[in-house]
């Protein structure tokens, strides 16, 4: 049981990491702050360059919140080698967001030999949903990885 613990931290280190030192998910402000097992958690400060012409949270902000917390709970079950693109994404949207910490939870429902589908719920300061997302995605083998 030690050496999978052990396995597990040595994943989510790594992973925290990668993603955390990502240009993209700096520029968005985007933390890993969990990923194991099938499902991830992130979070992200609300910031004045996420706001739309409205005042309120760009949709594609949130919307790759939720991409990104699917792919990292499919990634927590990935084999070594094994990469994963998005087939396929679809949100809907339940309240707009302002300001405050945004918290993004992804979690596996299925994970194929081919593909995975995952879902993703996005919930403001207050725990309220915000956005809830179904994401597929093609699992790229080791071989077929250039």
């Amino acid at each position: 049981m030690q050496k999978d613990d052990n396995e597990k931290k040595r994943r989510l280190d790594f992973l925290k990491e990668l993603v955390n030192s990502s240009p993209y998910y700096q520029h968005l402000g985007m933390e890993v702050t969990e990923s194991l097992d099938g499902s991830s958690r992130m979070r992200m400060e609300i910031r004045r360059e996420h706001t739309n012409i409205y005042g309120t949270v760009h949709g594609g902000v949130i919307c790759s919140m939720a991409d990104s917390t699917c792919g990292l709970a499919l990634g927590s079950l990935l084999n070594e080698g094994e990469t994963a693109v998005t087939l396929d994404l679809r949100i809907n949207y339940f309240a707009p967001l302002r300001e405050g910490e945004v918290t993004g939870i992804g979690k596996v429902i299925h994970k194929g030999g081919k593909t995975a589908v995952e879902e993703a719920e996005i919930m403001d300061k207050d725990g309220k949903l915000v956005a809830k997302a179904i994401v597929t995605h093609f699992i790229i083998k080791p071989a077929e990885n250039p």
